[in-house]
């Protein structure tokens, strides 16, 4: 191959797993709701060492938090560099290699604003998430995304270092809570982002993981052409946009299509790993006509 060889490799870490359709008990009704098989596929160690082999580094970028990760990956923590919490801080080996705090005077409204409005709000600490008690009940659905989580009468009395501010939407219409609330009015002070049916994401301005990716970038000397992305939702676009080869899963969100450049197959047929295999049977040099693109 003739291409420019991949320095690189960034995915949304749900874009790795098979997905089941599953019945939740909503408030008002019963939805179906898709969630992945937290099984990796049996390869992916392998991959990812063959990958650093050939001088690619791998990333697994996630909304989830740093020690939820470094948890789940807990096999390849020195093989794989973390982004937790959407860009908010980013960990190799161990070691912090980023941080994006934010102002406490900041997340406390943003936690009155959310109890108003009767919203189960989830404080993103450095080292542990804080939820208000009467949220309790939405235990199963925080520890899966959060490995620690700490319940609180009121957030306001929280004292750690925070990274994000999340709102999870247990109807499935986190959409309807980004257009009436949280995009209008945080918008323009901080990044909002929707993260599928179920949550609302805030990170300090700037933050998200395109960023993340290009600060790796900038520090493991590997340009934007050198660098591949997957993710299947709009919290992803960014990061798809950075890299130039950025891929979005079949079954990710049909809108994103118009905004990324590339397609790869969906996470029903192990996708990624399709795509990642042929990264490797061509040791690393690709080209974009080697891809499906998105439009």
């Amino acid at each position: 191959m003739d291409g420019p060889r991949l320095g690189l490799l960034a995915l949304r870490v749900a874009t790795l797993y098979r997905q089941k359709v599953v019945l939740v008990e909503c408030r008002q009704r019963r939805r179906r709701v898709v969630r992945p098989l937290l099984r990796l596929p049996p390869d992916f160690a392998e991959t990812v060492r063959a990958l650093a082999e050939r001088g690619i580094r791998f990333a697994a970028a996630s909304g989830r938090p740093i020690y939820t990760l470094e948890e789940m990956f807990a096999p390849l923590r020195d093989d794989i560099i973390f982004v937790g919490d959407n860009g908010g801080a980013i960990c190799w080996k161990g070691e912090s290699l980023y941080v994006s705090e934010m102002d406490a005077a900041d997340w406390r409204t943003l936690a009155g604003q959310a109890r108003s409005a009767g919203h189960a709000a989830v404080l993103c600490g450095l080292e542990t998430a804080y939820v208000e008690e009467q949220f309790r009940p939405y235990d199963r659905v925080f520890k899966r995304f959060y490995t620690k989580v700490e319940y609180v009468p009121h957030l306001e009395d929280v004292t750690a270092r925070v990274d994000k501010f999340t709102i999870y939407f247990p109807e499935g219409d986190s959409q309807k809570g980004y257009d009436e609330l949280y995009g209008p009015v945080w918008g323009e002070r901080f990044s909002v982002a929707v993260a599928g049916a179920d949550w609302v994401d805030i990170m300090n301005p700037g933050i998200h993981k395109g960023a993340a990716l290009l600060r790796l970038g900038e520090r493991l000397g590997v340009p934007p052409e050198g660098m591949m992305a997957f993710g299947d939702t709009f919290n992803d676009a960014e990061m798809l946009k950075a890299a130039k080869y950025g891929f979005l899963v079949e079954n990710g969100s049909p809108a994103l299509r118009e905004e990324v450049p590339f397609l790869a197959p969906p996470n029903t047929s192990s996708g990624v790993m399709q795509v990642l295999r042929r990264v490797l049977a061509q040791n690393g040099r690709v080209c974009e006509s080697d891809f499906r693109r998105a439009k």
